[in-house]
């Protein structure tokens, strides 16, 4: 069961469209999506340091998670732990890649990833960005929702940030390209600040 506490917007036809932030039934185990907080950093790190060691992902160093939490999406179960998580790499105003997308191996097949994918287009929606990139090793995944292969000779400055890293020693794997329009045609999503979270163990919504 997921809880969201940023409004869902453009889901993929696979989801079931009953789903929303404003029902969430009782059960053993919750799943919420929602805006990452500066808590979260360390978690995050490590979910993300998990694939960088596997040359699946570019590694990221807590300061430089801290510093644009605000850009980072995250599910948490219901102990609150960070089990997945996506970030928006902004690039222009108008053309940012989806990025640092990780689930937690012992949470994966749930649709994790789907979730916080799309709630990092809901933050770029919001941001007034046009345009979404991302690279995976696989090409089902960006495809399910609704991505076009392309070819990352298209955005430079990714290109400029291979380059950047290649030469300090990061080893750069060759990913597929796919790019998303966002288009016009939406209403803007109000999302909602995620806040300290009480130590006393929190109230389910029915």
């Amino acid at each position: 069961m997921f809880r969201y506490t940023f409004f869902v917007h453009n889901f993929p036809t696979a989801v079931k469209p009953g789903l929303s932030h404003k029902r969430a039934e009782a059960s053993a185990s919750q799943t919420t999506v929602r805006r990452a907080a500066r808590p979260d950093a360390g978690q995050i790190l490590e979910l993300v340091t998990e694939y960088a060691g596997q040359g699946l992902m570019l590694p990221r160093t807590f300061d430089q998670i801290a510093a644009r939490i605000d850009s980072y999406v995250v599910a948490t179960d219901d102990a609150g732990r960070v089990i997945a998580c996506a970030a928006l790499e902004e690039y222009s105003p108008s053309l940012a890649e989806v990025s640092s997308v990780a689930v937690a191996t012992t949470h994966q097949g749930k649709g994790l990833g789907t979730q916080v994918v799309l709630g990092v287009e809901r933050l770029a929606r919001a941001r007034d960005i046009d345009e979404l990139f991302a690279l995976s090793l696989t090409d089902k995944f960006f495809l399910s929702l609704s991505y076009k292969a392309t070819t990352i000779s298209r955005y430079p400055e990714k290109l400029a940030r291979y380059d950047t890293l290649s030469k300090s020693g990061v080893e750069i794997v060759p990913k597929r390209c796919f790019q998303k329009e966002l288009g016009k045609s939406w209403s803007a999503p109000q999302l909602v600040e995620q806040s300290a979270a009480p130590k006393s163990k929190k109230r389910k919504i029915g």
